[in-house]
């Protein structure tokens, strides 16, 4: 027997996968949704989690788990304090200080706080499941964040783009029931912000922002590493970046970028 579960980040299109697939919508019927939570979502994201659980439960008898694996912000203050042995994973975007050479470190916070939360659970609920089709909300026009499981027993599904679905339709498809359309999904600190959306929490979440720039100050001098650590892919402090872009500077998406394949995408599984 396989058994069909969501991977649920609350953004738009995992959320839309989320009632298509209660409605019918893709033959097979869910019978979990799982929330990996980081503890670093911005704040609209868990406040439409709260009304989503209510909504699925009452409409059609469903229930949304909710996991975690640590607070991935407090963990990397723990971390750069010495009382967490483990590195929290948060690709940092680097730059030496002496010849400016850029680069990126190495990304585990998907696994850790994503993946693994996820299938542990799995585990839980389901410990004889042999074969599991996980169900991913990635968009007919984000067709290039498809990935395939590592493991054996869980086979990822796209429902979305089987239909190709839109992210454009997903909102429409709100819309169109009379339902609140989610924010965007993603780790507060997650340094594969485009600046439109660093504005965005700047501007609509102010203490998740300040909250940020105190992890990017922190960061600078980052254990084992030589090269000074940022936020932004610019290697720039965050909250200067902020100012230059609200008086009217060019943004920084638009200056030479070496890292273009990973903006705004995080493995096919974060912030969908």
């Amino acid at each position: 027997m396989e058994h069909n579960i969501i991977s649920l980040g609350a953004g738009t299109q995992s959320t839309d996968l989320l009632l298509r697939g209660l409605e019918g919508e893709f033959e097979e019927v869910p019978s979990h949704a799982i929330f990996s939570d980081t503890g670093n979502e911005p704040k609209g994201v868990y406040t439409y989690l709260e009304w989503l659980i209510k909504f699925v439960d009452k409409e059609y008898k469903f229930n949304i788990d909710i996991v975690s694996a640590g607070n991935i912000y407090q963990d990397a203050f723990a971390y750069l304090e010495g009382t967490r042995k483990r590195y929290e994973g948060v690709p940092y975007y680097t730059r030496n200080p002496k010849t400016g050479k850029k680069g990126i470190l190495r990304r585990q916070c998907t696994g850790d706080y994503k993946i693994r939360p996820v299938r542990r659970h799995i585990r839980k609920v389901l410990p004889e499941a042999k074969k599991v089709s996980l169900w991913l909300g990635i968009s007919y026009d984000e067709i290039q964040r498809m990935k395939q499981a590592n493991v054996k027993w869980i086979t990822h599904r796209f429902p979305l783009i089987e239909k190709k679905i839109k992210r454009i339709n997903c909102i429409q498809n709100f819309k169109a029931h009379g339902l609140p359309v989610p924010v965007r999904s993603s780790c507060v600190v997650c340094p594969y912000h485009s600046d439109k959306y660093w504005i965005w929490i700047y501007e609509n979440e102010r203490d998740s922002f300040d909250a940020a720039v105190m992890l990017d100050e922190a960061i600078r001098s980052y254990p084992s590493i030589n090269d000074e650590c940022y936020l932004h892919r610019s290697c720039r402090p965050l909250k200067e970046v902020i100012v230059d872009i609200l008086k009217g500077k060019e943004l920084a998406s638009t200056q030479l970028n070496i890292f273009p394949e990973l903006i705004e995408e995080c493995s096919g599984v974060c912030g969908i």
